[in-house]
């Protein structure tokens, strides 16, 4: 495989562990700039919302320009956000570095994509992708746990400066070691939110997002809920560690279910099993303190992490099959969902936390993902129609060719 491929997949890595990692840090972050949890939090809904209407923007907007330095300047981008991020003595400068970042993020990603499979032998096209989306996986394994070991080893101040570090070395490295990467040409905004006027593939976007609402309005806080199941300190970052490798088993778990017994199989097992251990977590959470419930919590983050992460593989299989020749299409504006998801989802979990117990966070999520069981039902409901339509359409078309005189044959359609 060509090998600059790797120092796309170390972009990505960056720009996932932008966003993982400080799901790990909110509790610090909240103390070292004197705000509350659920203030300090929405450092993740700007974020996330800033990426999912940025990245179909932006992507646009920068549809004629060499690939090569548009990476160079997203990582750029990245960098410069996280290294402000670093030195952030207040929560306003913080949230800019923040918004910096995820603009950066937004153009990286999808453009990383592209370009990976444009350097690539065709025979080793697939390797090459996956290898650069295996950076976000990696992240989303060593994100958490890897942020919060080095705020409390070091200083919270660490983690943003070695991430502004690895993207920069990033962009650095492809700017001087690829070559230039013409444009595949640009896609207008308006086509390319084109698939939203199909209702099936519409409500399948909206599954997505009720499905990271639920995610992450639990996630984005999970530091500080299991401080309550008494996890303290270094602990906790063991805990996330071993939550990103469920995730990670889950993310394979969902492309071997959506190919062995179809997405719409897939689909239900995952969000029953996810509603499931956020049920579990929330219950847990009102016996915290006695013997073997941390150990029972930690097992519930495992399987909610699996079956969270066993959902999106499943879901991007149905939007393929659904989209067809308009699937690239499909699955940016999926991306886009999980970040819209995501943004609500850190936003109303900061509202239970203050309103309420970050206790109870868990039966808000859980009923989130429950909710994407119900908009999946229907969106089920949506396909067959369709694909009814679809068949009728057929049907009359046949006919009247049947019909037609033979000399009026090659006129039809």
């Amino acid at each position: 495989m060509n090998q600059r491929i790797f120092w796309l997949a170390l972009g990505s890595f960056a720009v996932g562990m932008e966003g993982f990692m400080i799901g790990g840090l909110l509790p610090t972050l909240a103390d070292a700039l004197h705000v509350t949890l659920a203030v300090a939090g929405q450092l993740v809904t700007v974020f996330s919302l800033v990426y999912a209407v940025a990245s179909p923007l932006l992507t646009s907007l920068t549809g004629a320009m060499e690939r090569r330095k548009l990476m160079f300047a997203s990582l750029a981008l990245v960098a410069v956000g996280n290294v402000l991020c670093g030195f952030a003595s207040s929560y306003g400068l913080m949230l800019a570095g923040r918004i910096i970042a995820a603009l950066g993020a937004s153009i990286f990603s999808p453009t990383a994509v592209a370009v990976a499979s444009a350097v690539s032998a065709p025979e080793k096209r697939g390797r090459a992708l996956s290898t650069v989306i295996s950076g976000q996986t990696v992240s989303l394994i060593l994100g958490v746990p890897f942020g919060t070991w080095i705020a409390l080893t070091f200083d919270w101040r660490a983690t943003f400066w070695i991430v502004g570090g690895v993207a920069l070395v990033a962009a650095i490295v492809i700017r001087l070691l690829f070559p230039a990467v013409p444009a595949a040409g640009s896609i207008g905004l308006k086509e390319r939110l084109s698939p939203l006027k199909r209702p099936e593939l519409l409500s399948s976007l909206m599954i997505t997002m009720v499905w990271a609402i639920g995610i992450f309005s639990l996630f984005t806080y999970v530091s500080d809920l299991f401080a309550g199941y008494g996890a303290g300190g270094r602990a906790i970052s063991f805990v996330l560690f071993f939550s990103g490798v469920a995730s990670f088993i889950g993310v394979r778990a969902g492309g071997v279910a959506a190919d062995r017994i179809g997405s719409a199989r897939a689909i239900p097992i995952a969000l029953s099993m996810l509603t499931l251990a956020l049920a579990l977590l929330a219950a847990l959470f009102g016996l915290a303190g006695r013997p073997g419930v941390l150990a029972a919590a930690v097992a519930s983050l495992a399987l909610y992490s699996l079956s969270g992460y066993m959902f999106n593989p499943a879901l991007q299989h149905r939007l393929i099959g659904l989209a067809g020749p308009s699937a690239g299409l499909a699955l940016s504006l999926n991306a886009s969902a999980i970040y819209l998801g995501s943004a609500l989802g850190a936003s109303t979990g900061g509202l239970v936390i203050r309103f309420d117990s970050v206790g109870h966070l868990g039966y808000f999520s859980g009923a989130m993902t429950a909710l994407a069981l119900g908009v999946f039902a229907a969106s089920r409901r949506l396909e067959r129609r369709s694909k009814s339509r679809s068949k009728a359409q057929e049907r009359t078309l046949s006919a009247e060719g049947s019909a037609a005189p033979i000399g009026t044959i090659d006129k039809i359609g």
